[in-house]
């Protein structure tokens, strides 16, 4: 976690020193969860967006901060240790608003604009960057330190097979690695990740993700994360099987998947 800190930050000052400084700035009252706090306004540009005023107290959702549910309390503890009674800096986007009323913005820890609260969420293992409908401005900058790897890649494999091996091994348990050759989503909302060769050719190898656990994995990897891994290597540990003639391994928990 702490190498990707040390990189979001390099990337915040390359980055946003010529974005402009931020506008709003205001004063945290309370931390409300990891991606949340409660601030009173300060200081607003003329004109004011819409609804904003001196001197009130707002919630502030950060944009792109999406907290892993098993992790939202070291994720509440973070965001009080860099932003906890401090003074920080808000930008906006084109949508102010979230459905709950909550103010969308960008939070910064410098009037300059140099160091965001929500790149610095994202480049650590407690957060994902999740795109939000009109707040896109720094979309690249997350996505890009969403996918900072914090340290080599790891998991409890017995024995790793080629995905053009896995027909050897039905039945067994073991981790089976490859290139993302196609995805596809059912009607129902579930995922396959077919490995080594695209469906429907039956020599290629299935990770089968059920609709109900999709939300899990999404909230490790990130909103549609199999729209951006074609042409990258996967692993995946599970029990081998059969599926019309095709292998197949059928993931209910994110741990077991890496993307490499």
């Amino acid at each position: 976690m702490r190498k990707r800190m040390w990189m979001a930050i390099f990337v915040l000052f390359i980055t946003f020193s010529a974005s402009g400084a931020p506008q709003i700035t205001a004063q945290v009252t309370e931390i409300i969860d990891g991606a949340t706090i409660s601030a009173r306004i300060e200081r607003l540009p003329s004109p004011a967006p819409a609804g904003l005023n001196v001197d009130t107290v707002v919630r502030v959702r950060y944009i792109g901060v999406q907290i892993l549910s098993t992790l939202a309390e070291t994720a509440q503890h973070l965001n009080a240790i860099l932003v906890g009674g401090k003074q920080v800096f808000l930008e906006l986007d084109e949508t102010i608003r979230d459905e709950a009323g909550q103010i969308l913005a960008y939070v910064f820890l410098d009037n300059d604009g140099r160091l965001m609260v929500n790149a610095i969420l994202i480049s650590t293992d407690v957060a994902n960057f999740s795109p939000v409908p009109g707040a896109s401005r720094y979309d690249p900058v997350f996505s890009y330190l969403d996918q900072v790897p914090g340290g080599p890649p790891s998991l409890a494999c017995p024995v790793v097979y080629s995905w053009s091996d896995a027909s050897k091994y039905v039945g067994t348990t073991a981790c089976i690695e490859g290139p993302v050759a196609s995805v596809g989503t059912s009607r129902a909302g579930d995922v396959f990740l077919n490995l080594g060769r695209p469906y429907p050719d039956p020599a290629r190898f299935t990770l089968y993700i059920p609709a109900r656990y999709v939300g899990k994995f999404e909230a490790r990897f990130g909103a549609r994360f199999w729209t951006n891994i074609v042409g990258r290597s996967v692993r995946a540990l599970g029990e081998i099987r059969l599926y019309q003639g095709s292998p197949e391994i059928q993931l209910s928990d994110p741990a077991n998947l890496l993307i490499l």
